[in-house]
């Protein structure tokens, strides 16, 4: 049996992962001005910046239509006998809502995991899913292992900055300038498929990913070693690989990737997250 993964685009996967782990990517809406376009296809992260520098204006971003979904699980079925999507949490975006109709026609040929998370958070899931795939496992007890891992993906990140938040009515604009002037920088953390907020830094942001880091893996001192995602969107690169050398020596894979333009247009410049699986 040929089994396709696949995942919408908010799972922020590199271009060579995708390619390595064979996993179809479903593009996400994003919308600039009056012009709509596919996430990842039509519009990239850095594009997305400069029409936010440019305007002013945060995009609005908008799940598939059920039709849509259709459509391209039509697509994946003609070379597949079955496929296992993976899609961003239920709590924050309708896409689970719309890819599940979308697959109800479709029996046990079609289905749809809510990661309950996002980003690389839905990644780590995807390529479990892969793993299981090669190990010769059914679908329908991978999609339900899949499910079952769900509590075990730590997903969390460090905001840079809070503009994009407060342009998308997610912190008072009082929140944004005493965070500011207090050089804050908020944890956001995902519990329960929900973002929540965490601990609250103070201070440069390189010093602040630092303390992030040592205090995420702390906190979870338990886990699968096999990978590990440092997700962000654009800042400094000598973080990056401060981050890496921390993280070395503790997890088998160590994969950097940017953040979509979906996801990206939520949390802003400068956001950094480690994601992985605990035990």
């Amino acid at each position: 049996m040929k089994i396709k993964i696949s995942a919408d685009s908010t799972v922020d996967l590199s271009e060579e992962l995708i390619k390595e782990y064979d996993i179809s990517i479903m593009p996400l809406l994003i919308t600039l001005g009056d012009e709509t376009k596919l996430d990842g296809v039509e519009v990239s992260t850095q594009e997305l910046f400069q029409y936010v520098d440019k305007t002013g204006e945060l995009p609005k971003t908008a799940s598939p239509s059920i039709t849509a979904y259709q459509e391209y699980y039509d697509k994946l079925l003609k070379d597949a006998d079955c496929v296992i999507h993976f899609v961003v949490s239920g709590m924050l975006s309708s896409c689970y809502s719309s890819a599940s109709k979308a697959a109800e026609e479709y029996g046990d040929r079609v289905y749809v995991v809510d990661s309950r998370s996002l980003s690389t958070g839905i990644a780590l899931l995807a390529l479990y899913a892969c793993d299981r795939v090669k190990e010769g496992a059914e679908p329908k007890q991978i999609a339900e292992e899949c499910k079952l891992l769900t509590k075990k993906v730590q997903a969390s990140f460090v905001l840079g900055d809070l503009n994009y938040m407060h342009k998308g009515g997610r912190c008072s604009g009082a929140m944004r300038l005493s965070a500011k002037f207090l050089r804050i920088k908020p944890e956001i953390v995902l519990v329960n498929g929900e973002m929540k907020v965490g601990k609250k830094y103070m201070g440069k942001l390189n010093k602040v990913v630092e303390n992030y880091v040592e205090d995420t893996l702390a906190r979870y001192p338990e886990y699968d070693r096999k990978r590990v995602f440092i997700t962000h969107t654009p800042i400094d690169s000598e973080i990056c690989k401060e981050v890496r050398k921390q993280l070395e020596g503790k997890f088998d894979n160590i994969y950097d990737t940017v953040a979509g333009a979906t996801i990206s247009s939520h949390c802003g410049l400068g956001t950094l997250g480690i994601l992985f699986i605990t035990k």
